[in-house]
């Protein structure tokens, strides 16, 4: 019962509260001035939810329940694999829908699984309130960045070696996009933000996605100090361009 009681200590939320953080709606044709708002999520797992409905009914122990909701699960898919819509209780409906477009007339789209939410559960959000309404710039996320020839991700790079980036939203694309080697200088680590002294890599990228850059180190990089500069329109799809530039930069590392 404690690692019952652990799971949903581990998803405290005030009641009835959200995050909300806003970003330039840069997609839309119109002024600069509108943003998209995104809720910040706060997501109970399956050993979550099965202990809330175990409180519900006092009555049944958790392992009853448990079967309960696996059996459901398994009608569902098996619903849903046999081409059938399925009506979820009261919270709304499961059903099979086509994703993207076709080459031509006899060409048959690809299919995915959309969910209807029921009045019921619409009605369920309507007293939240916004808990923090934020502004972010978009931006990517940079997790590690790695010496392909030593594979150590320490910080430290290997002159006229190559390096692999891995994180979010890393996808170079659009006019003006690009990375740069920029020189980290002093104690504070800063950089000439006008990009008088920034080192461009112009080979190709061996790789570039929205998790992974792979390329090599510009040959006339000397050693030092560096910040990766990352400037992008298309961070996540290369059909998605935005009109304002994205920049990222990362930490220092040491090149030699």
């Amino acid at each position: 019962m404690a690692t019952n009681q652990n799971l949903m200590d581990s998803i405290k939320n005030p009641n009835g509260r959200v995050a909300v953080k806003l970003q330039p709606n840069t997609f839309s044709k119109d002024s600069s001035d509108k943003y998209v708002g995104r809720a910040v999520r706060n997501t109970h797992t399956v050993g979550n939810v099965i202990q809330l409905v175990a409180n519900k009914v006092p009555q049944l122990d958790i392992g009853t329940v448990y079967s309960v909701c696996d059996a459901l699960e398994k009608v569902i898919s098996e619903s849903l694999a046999r081409g059938n819509s399925v009506k979820c209780l009261n919270l709304g409906m499961f059903y099979i829908a086509c994703k993207g477009v076709s080459d031509g007339k006899n060409t048959v789209p690809g299919l995915t699984v959309k969910f209807i939410p029921s009045e019921m559960a619409k009605a369920a959000i309507e007293k939240i309130a916004v808990d923090q309404d934020s502004y972010a710039e978009p931006e990517a996320t940079i997790s590690s960045i790695t010496d392909v020839d030593t594979g150590t991700s320490d910080g430290s790079l290997s002159l006229k070696g190559s390096v692999q980036i891995s994180g979010k939203k890393l996808l170079i694309g659009g006019e003006e996009s690009g990375i740069w080697f920029a020189p980290a200088k002093g104690e504070n680590e800063s950089i000439d933000e006008s990009g008088a002294d920034w080192t461009k890599v112009e080979a190709k990228l061996t790789v570039n996605k929205p998790g992974t850059l792979l390329f090599p180190l510009p040959k006339s990089l000397e050693g030092g100090k560096y910040k990766i500069v990352l400037k992008t329109r298309s961070p996540s799809h290369p059909s998605q361009i935005r009109k304002n530039l994205i920049t990222t930069y990362s930490d220092a590392v040491l090149i030699g």
